[in-house]
């Protein structure tokens, strides 16, 4: 537990630079206001980022017990990483793909590195969790 807080706290730390504003309460997820795709077929990155985040809120409330026994923490304590996650992927990612990027590219770059943030904070390898989850369903 003190792991994750000291990493929420080099989380929170990092965003002072200027995505502070990512970092309130995920939004509601099923906000598409933002979601339309131009002529390109690309979205608002910052609103594909938001509802990402809620999203991932959203199915981190709904995981199952037995699944979220794989991370080892709370539920309260898994929504705080799973976000503090996203949070800190957003400013490595979306310079890249300002102002505007294609849905599909989102699950490659934000959702695989918010994975992978959230796994080395938990100090947890893929393969145990993937194990673990695959066990749990």
């Amino acid at each position: 537990m003190r792991t994750i807080f000291s990493y929420c706290l080099l989380v929170a730390a990092s965003l002072t630079y200027g995505a502070c504003a990512h970092a309130a309460a995920p939004p509601a997820a099923n906000d598409h206001a933002n979601l339309e795709r131009d002529a390109q077929g690309k979205v608002d990155t910052d609103a594909l980022f938001a509802f990402m985040r809620a999203r991932s809120a959203t199915k981190g409330r709904a995981l199952s017990d037995k699944k979220l026994q794989c991370y080892g923490i709370s539920r309260a304590q898994f929504l705080a990483a799973v976000d503090a996650s996203f949070v800190g992927c957003y400013p490595q990612i979306a310079p890249e793909h300002r102002p505007r990027m294609l849905p599909e590219n989102a699950i490659p770059a934000l959702g695989l590195c918010a994975r992978k943030t959230l796994l080395a904070g938990l100090k947890l390898d893929s393969d145990t969790a993937n194990d673990c989850i695959t066990k749990a369903d």
